[in-house]
């Protein structure tokens, strides 16, 4: 079972005023071609994605995968989603659009899908993506967070939780997921964290992580995240050179049962 998680920055590519010289506008018949191609490059069963596109152009793209989709719909304009072969029994979402919503904890997006990987297992996978500036409204996503992850703990003890979370493993939402048990799969078996914004022209950050539970963690064989040639690029930025986001997917694979 391989797992993935990758904040797309809305299908536009990095640097968007490259990339729209190929693929044209994010909803265009181009942008979709393109993204099946990238995500089918990452092979995963499951793949949770942040900072995604409107439903329609989604819903193409995994139609056109051949997978099926969740979407969790964000307050103001970072939409989450998830892509997978298995069947979906339920999905929920989290964060929900309000009056002043920016301003509010779960801004940009967190849901989650039941899943059935086979007839005799559930399996929670839930998408983050936390707040980009503000510690204190990380926090408080955490603890949000928290209370949902223990209710549906209930339901079944595989679980898996990735995304943006905008923060290296100091923080709040790390400590409340391994005080659960949780273990963040670089760590456990990836060589250790690593940068997940890692291209020409932006800041570098450790941000993008997942989690399994305790019951996964024997069944984990491997996990990196991805740097193959159209994800990142070294330099120097010149006409016509684009990757496909300004982040970095990282994989986990797990034995099947």
């Amino acid at each position: 079972m391989r797992i993935g998680t990758y904040n797309v920055l809305g299908l536009t590519g990095y640097p968007k005023e490259e990339a729209i010289k190929t693929i044209g506008d994010r909803l265009s018949q181009e942008a979709k071609n393109h993204f099946i191609q990238v995500f089918q490059e990452l092979d995963c069963d499951i793949l949770g994605l942040q900072e995604g596109v409107s439903f329609p152009q989604i819903q193409r793209i995994s139609i056109g995968m051949g997978m099926n989709l969740a979407t969790f719909p964000s307050p103001v304009a970072w939409p989450g989603h998830l892509i997978t072969k298995f069947p979906i029994l339920e999905s929920r979402t989290f964060s929900h659009t309000t009056v002043h919503a920016t301003d509010l904890p779960l801004s940009r997006c967190a849901g989650a899908a039941l899943l059935a990987p086979d007839d005799h297992t559930l399996m929670w996978v839930m998408v983050i993506h936390l707040h980009p500036s503000r510690e204190e409204l990380r926090n408080l996503e955490a603890e949000i967070l928290q209370g949902h992850i223990k209710k549906m703990l209930g339901d079944t003890d595989q679980f898996v939780i990735m995304g943006d979370f905008n923060c290296e493993v100091h923080e709040q939402i790390h400590t409340d997921l391994k005080k659960l048990k949780f273990n963040n799969v670089m760590e456990e078996i990836g060589g250790g964290i690593q940068w997940t914004m890692d291209t020409i022209g932006i800041k570098q950050h450790k941000i993008d992580h997942i989690y399994i539970s305790q019951p996964l963690i024997s069944r984990l064989v491997n996990a990196q995240v991805v740097r193959n040639e159209g994800f990142r690029h070294d330099g120097p930025q010149v006409d016509g050179l684009w990757v496909h986001s300004d982040h970095l997917p990282v994989i986990a694979e797990l034995k099947q049962i």
